[in-house]
Parts: C-alpha cells; sequence; structure tokens
C-alpha cells in the first residue's frame, strides 16, 4: 500500500468522523430542545397545581368559616 492510498483512507476516516460528530451534536441540541420544553410544560402543570391547590384550601377556609357562623347560629 502506498503513501497515497493511506492518505486517501485517512482522508475517508476523517470525513466519516466529522460526520459522526455532527450527527451527535444535532442529537445533543434536539435532546436539549426537548428537555427544555419538557422543564416548560412541568412548570405550567406544577403551577396550575398550585394555583388548584390554592383555590381548595380557599374554598376549604370558607366552608368551615360558614359552617362555624351556622353552628354558633343554631346554639
Amino acid at each position: 500500500m502506498s503513501s497515497d492510498d493511506l492518505r486517501i483512507i485517512l482522508e475517508d476516516v476523517k470525513e466519516k468522523f466529522d460526520t459522526v460528530i455532527e450527527a451527535v451534536n444535532m442529537v445533543g441540541e434536539k435532546v436539549d430542545r426537548h428537555a427544555e420544553e419538557n422543564r416548560n410544560e412541568f412548570d405550567e402543570v406544577k403551577k396550575e397545581i398550585l394555583e388548584l391547590r390554592r383555590d381548595l384550601n380557599d374554598h376549604r377556609q370558607n366552608t368551615e368559616l360558614h359552617a362555624v357562623r351556622r353552628k354558633t347560629k343554631g346554639i
């Protein structure tokens, strides 16, 4: 095998490695975007749950307050 043949083979291998590296970088970027989307969705769901919890607590407190008033009026 001549040095020219070896150079051609090495150039081909380098091109293939470059292609693989580019593909890995693209996949990494896609994963990063997907992770960010998931974080945003999680934050939205968490916010909605906290709002529901606050509304339920307010409702429960108002119900307990009205129940106490009814008991004291009935006595």
